[in-house]
């Protein structure tokens, strides 16, 4: 993506608010991930897990008349109140927003954001190829979903299989999940894994040359 704006002015809220020294994330010794369609629920796990989150939300969502999209920071996020605090970087302050109105705004951006985590000797990097130049058409990206629907009805035979069945929450040792549901069904938070792997898979594909067509 470009013209994203008020990286810097973020990254140095984010390090001031964790009391971290440094200029950078990476100067901070942080690993920094660029995700690109990246679900609700991670962001509340990253969040819960002390990660550095910057979600790209446009500058309406901060009353600003400007079209553009710019960084953010979140600070905290309250399932119970249903509310999420954010730097605002326009204003360079931290305000309280509505988690609903914050999350319909930011997937209407692309569901795009940058986290950090302190690196551990033990820590695994994965160093996936960055496929973020590949841009696909509207038939690829429908054949994604397609893609998508059929990896989670793999799944779910997989499961099935082996006895699960479906719950209103997840209970391992009664094999119940609440996603043994046909793909039409599930919340966009769950479906966002299955359309990550076949988008990332198919944009794999173009960037090693290969051609994908009707027969």
């Amino acid at each position: 993506m470009t013209n994203i704006n008020y990286y810097e002015e973020c990254v140095a809220y984010a390090l001031i608010h964790k009391k971290i020294q440094a200029a950078t994330l990476e100067e901070a010794g942080l690993r920094v991930y660029h995700r690109y369609d990246f679900n609700p629920q991670a962001i509340f796990a990253a969040v819960g897990k002390g990660g550095i989150v910057m979600p790209i939300i446009s500058a309406r969502f901060f009353a600003a008349e400007a079209e553009e999209l710019v960084y953010s920071v979140i600070t905290m996020v309250n399932k119970a109140t249903q509310r999420i605090t954010l730097f605002n970087p326009l204003k360079q302050v931290v305000q309280e927003y509505s988690l609903q109105a914050f999350l319909d705004q930011w997937v209407a951006d692309g569901s795009d954001c940058v986290t950090a985590f302190h690196v551990e000797e033990t820590t695994y990097h994965p160093a996936p190829i960055d496929l973020s130049v590949v841009q696909l058409s509207e038939d690829l990206k429908k054949l994604g979903e397609e893609l998508a629907e059929n990896a989670h009805e793999v799944w779910a035979m997989e499961r099935q299989s082996e006895g699960w069945t479906y719950g209103p929450k997840r209970d391992d040792h009664k094999l119940q999940t609440p996603d043994m549901i046909p793909y039409a069904q599930l919340p966009d938070t769950e479906k966002q894994y299955d359309r990550l792997m076949a988008t990332e898979t198919i944009r794999l594909l173009i960037a090693k040359g290969y051609k994908i067509s009707k027969g």
